[in-house]
């Protein structure tokens, strides 16, 4: 049954006759930008939400499989193992033994920089590198002085306090030197230390790159001679560049006797190799009358000076050879 439309008295459509059904989509162009708007916003908003949840998750796993961090930013781990290295006779066990440095420490709380500067403060070492590296190691590489000769000091108390003199003059206490390298230095004699004034010590000894290259150069050209000499004497040594006369002595080598060279003059170039090569002839030429020769003196420009014994202290026999 259709329903009829009422029509008012003055001729007017009834209210009732207008659709009041509501379209599905907005109908002006501004209600539907606006709702593009809410949507976009939320859209967003949930993106933004699970991003950061991703994150956080993703930083949690993070958090438990690396390592935490100090305050300072350093590994907060403890010390797993020593990667040491020298040039010299330092063993790894002295080294920490010396540092107060023990395999379990916290990493954090080893100061590389207090360390390397103890290390430092012996002398013996010459160059210390000291570096935390991660995930638990330390790092340790050393370069030391080694020595050409060895000092005895009084102690007080009766004895005397063993010192080992470098190349570059350094005096320093030996520290894990084994005696069997330790004995193949020879002494210092006639040439004394001196106390340096901060009391840490001696002054460095000068001069000691001369002595340094004239024991190098024996030992090149004649090491069995080399292992005869215990003791240098510097007494006539004057460590002046442009010294009138330097001479490094040899008290006693073995059958040789007394030697004496010439490390500084400025009449003539030095030239330790010639002096060792013009004693090995002198030697090998005085072989059969050895036991007249008390010395071999090479100080005199392109000679030797070969000194005689006493008589008295040749028996007649030798002394008619």
């Amino acid at each position: 049954m259709s329903k009829s439309a009422s029509i008012s008295s003055d001729g007017l459509r009834s209210w009732q006759e207008i659709s009041q059904r509501v379209p599905d989509h907005a109908i002006s162009p501004a209600a539907r930008r606006n709702r593009l708007v809410r949507w976009a916003g939320w859209s967003a908003s949930v993106f933004t939400g699970v991003v950061l949840l991703t994150l956080a998750v993703w930083a949690v796993r993070l958090g438990h499989a690396a390592p935490v961090r100090g305050a300072a930013g350093t590994l907060a781990l403890p010390l797993g193992k020593v990667q040491f290295s020298t040039d010299g006779v330092l063993t790894e066990g002295w080294v920490l033994k010396f540092l107060k440095v023990n395999v379990g420490d916290p990493l954090d709380k080893i100061d590389v920089f207090t360390l390397r500067q103890k290390l430092l403060a012996t002398k013996q070492v010459a160059e210390a590198q000291i570096e935390r590296q991660r995930p638990g190691t330390l790092r340790i590489a050393l370069k030391e002085r080694h020595p050409i000769l060895r000092a005895a000091v009084d102690n007080g108390l009766g004895g005397y306090q063993q010192y080992l003199i470098a190349r570059d003059g350094t005096v320093f206490e030996p520290r894990d030197f084994p005696d069997e390298i330790l004995n193949q230095v020879p002494w210092i004699s006639g040439m004394p230390l001196h106390r340096a004034s901060d009391g840490t010590g001696f002054d460095a000894m000068p001069g000691m790159s001369v002595v340094a290259d004239f024991l190098q150069a024996a030992r090149n050209r004649a090491p069995g001679v080399v292992t005869q000499w215990s003791v240098v004497d510097l007494s006539r040594f004057d460590p002046r560049p442009n010294a009138p006369l330097s001479l490094i002595k040899i008290p006693k080598s073995g059958d040789l006797g007394q030697l004496t060279f010439v490390a500084g003059d400025f009449l003539q170039k030095i030239d330790f190799a010639k002096q060792i090569d013009r004693l090995a002839y002198a030697a090998q030429t005085m072989r059969q009358q050895s036991a007249l020769v008390s010395g071999y003196d090479m100080s005199v420009p392109d000679q030797v000076v070969v000194r005689l014994a006493a008589l008295s202290a040749v028996s007649p026999a030798r002394r008619i050879r």
